[in-house]
């Protein structure tokens, strides 16, 4: 979901912006935003626009994310189409943007199918 992307990435800027004002170089922080990948969490789920949001492969996933560290990138947002999505985020208020992404299928999750065959616990 786009607020929990943003929780994670404002935590990772700012834990970022720590470490260079304490002089700490050695340590490395990269944010994955990664859309849907397809794993067995998200089994029946269908995507609306799947030229521009695709089912992540989870092997190509995890490549990526082998070399954006390699390469000490900040963040890496997949697919490169959601860059657009939250520049978005920023420029509307808040209940357009989320118009917006139900208008692009952001509803993912209303097709996902449980996977797991014994109920949880709520205590």
């Amino acid at each position: 979901s786009s607020g929990i992307n943003a929780e994670y990435g404002g935590f990772s800027r700012t834990l970022l912006y720590d470490l260079e004002y304490m002089g700490i170089k050695h340590v490395k922080i990269t944010t994955i935003f990664p859309h849907f990948t397809d794993t067995g969490l998200v089994n029946g789920a269908t995507v609306k626009l799947p030229a521009l949001f695709p089912l992540l492969d989870p092997v190509w996933v995890a490549d990526q994310i082998i070399t954006a560290t390699r390469e000490e990138r900040n963040e890496l947002i997949l697919p490169r189409a959601t860059n657009y999505v939250i520049l978005y985020m920023y420029l509307m208020p808040c209940e357009v943007f989320r118009c917006f992404c139900r208008w692009l299928g952001n509803d993912l999750m209303k097709t996902f199918q449980q996977t797991r065959t014994h109920k949880i616990d709520e205590d």
